[in-house]
């Protein structure tokens, strides 16, 4: 009994700090995914028949509306590439998170980027802006 509540306990005190990149017990281990991705996983799972148009939930075919909509790149190479040249940007260490996010709203300047996702913050400008340019330069045409 004492094992449960010092559990439960424990996961009330954990800290989910995004700014510092701590997400918490449950995502230690997740990959944070671009929505380009995203909306290749549901289209594999309706091509493979594994999933039905038809059938999707609501949360399903909204969630998918909304990557169709905002999911900026081409192919999964080009998501492919991006997240790595991100995460291999010199000496770096660029979260996944922070690949991700960068994917995902796409900012054009470090400032914008920083802003939006504030785990950048340690990074100085040259380098955030170099980021940024990496994604851009993935970005559907």
């Amino acid at each position: 009994m004492a094992d449960r509540a010092m559990g439960k306990r424990r996961k009330v005190e954990e800290k989910v700090d995004i700014a510092n990149l701590s997400f918490g017990e449950d995502f230690e281990h997740a990959e944070a995914m671009l929505n380009a991705e995203v909306k290749t996983v549901i289209e594999k799972l309706n091509e493979t028949n594994q999933l039905e148009r038809d059938d999707m939930s609501e949360m399903m075919s909204n969630t998918f509306k909304y990557v169709e909509m905002f999911g900026e790149f081409q192919d999964l190479d080009s998501i492919s590439l991006c997240k790595r040249e991100l995460m291999e940007l010199g000496d770096l260490k660029v979260h996944g998170f922070e690949a991700a996010s960068l994917g995902n709203l796409m900012p054009a300047t470090a400032d914008e980027a920083k802003s939006l996702i504030t785990s950048l913050q340690r990074f100085d400008d040259e380098d955030v802006k170099q980021m940024c340019n990496i994604v851009q330069r993935y970005k559907k045409t």
